[in-house]
């Protein structure tokens, strides 16, 4: 099969572009053949929607040109969504297969609270498309009751090598967007008591978003152990899990985090919550701990446990790496996209 993924750029920030990135390292078949071609740039508001433009606008020659039989869409909502569903509609219209990725953490929500309108839009594009692949149980039940099939496949990470010269692990790191919807603000508020018992740990916040009002935040309130990262590079990334004790993502919605991923993959215990994919990723009290939304004195006291629970953060910090290479490997993420793109060979 000749397969063209339609995707944001994979140097771009975000989720889907490092799932992208992870396909442009790592993805190999003797079968299927991987093409790519970008939907969206980073950038001004006019350099983001010119490559919009042009990606959708180049798709269907690109179609033609490399005789390509799939197109592999990646999907979220809002302004993804408006765009993948051209792109669904071009894709159909030149004779080739469609199979959507959807990666938003609330696209069950996303339809539930659009207008009907967008609700009878939404539901036609997903019908239009050949395969649909989702990343938790709540959005493949969701789309179940109108009719629709979707497939379960959880996100992968390359799997580290073993580091032979370790750093002392002496912060507590959350990696993703700053905004409510990863709880940004719940670990704000239990900083304050956390610099009081631990004054030597601190806290880094590594992303972009509301940064504005984060360090608003932090300057009334004087937090010193709260440090914002911005958004940094894979390889200030890998600097940076070297130094991390606790990996924590307070989140309200989700799919299936990579930064979860990654920071099991280096032995890292995460301390997230019930909510998306998670729970099918970590085990709580096995290779990590898991709380409910929005509960800031649990999320208080679980970090206060890993912290003081030295012994008990290592373990949960091995067996998350070991799960990450057994289950979650790029190695058997590719067999699995493999066995998907030949289906059509059949």
């Amino acid at each position: 099969m000749r397969i063209l993924m339609f995707g944001p750029d994979h140097e771009t920030k975000g989720g889907i572009a490092t799932v992208i990135a992870n396909f442009k390292s790592h993805f190999k078949s003797s079968r299927n053949a991987m093409f790519y071609l970008e939907s969206w740039k980073e950038g001004s508001i006019f350099r983001r929607t010119m490559y919009s433009i042009r990606g959708l606008a180049y798709l269907p020659f690109y179609i033609k040109k490399k005789n390509i039989d799939v197109v592999h869409i990646h999907m979220a909502q809002d302004g993804s969504y408006f765009r993948k569903a051209l792109a669904t509609s071009i894709a159909k219209r030149s004779g080739a297969k469609v199979l959507l990725h959807i990666h938003g953490s609330h696209f069950d929500q996303y339809h539930q609270k659009s207008r009907p309108g967008l609700q009878k839009h939404l539901l036609k594009t997903l019908r239009c498309a050949d395969k649909i692949i989702v990343l938790n149980d709540e959005v493949q039940t969701y789309f179940a009751k109108f009719g629709i099939t979707t497939e379960i496949i959880h996100n992968a990470v390359p799997i580290p090598t073993s580091d032979s010269n370790p750093v002392k692990r002496t912060q507590i790191s959350c990696f993703g967007q700053l905004g409510e919807r990863k709880g940004t603000y719940d670990i704000l508020a239990i900083a304050e008591p956390l610099q009081k018992k631990y004054p030597d740990i601190m806290l880094y916040l590594y992303g972009d978003g509301d940064t504005k009002q984060a360090t608003e935040i932090i300057r009334k309130h004087q937090l010193k152990n709260v440090q914002l990262g911005g958004w940094i590079t894979a390889s200030e990334k890998e600097t940076a899990m070297k130094k991390t004790m606790i990996h924590i993502l307070p989140s309200y919605q989700e799919g299936l985090p990579m930064a979860i991923l990654e920071t099991m993959a280096c032995g890292i215990p995460n301390i997230s919550t019930y909510v998306g994919g998670i729970p099918s990723v970590i085990e709580s009290g096995k290779d990590g701990l898991l709380i409910q939304p929005g509960d800031k004195d649990e999320l208080l006291a679980t970090i206060m446990e890993l912290i003081d629970r030295e012994s008990e953060r290592e373990t949960m910090g091995e067996a998350a790496a070991k799960k990450m290479k057994q289950h979650f490997s790029i190695t058997a993420y590719n067999a699995k996209w493999n066995e998907i793109y030949s289906e059509w060979n059949e």
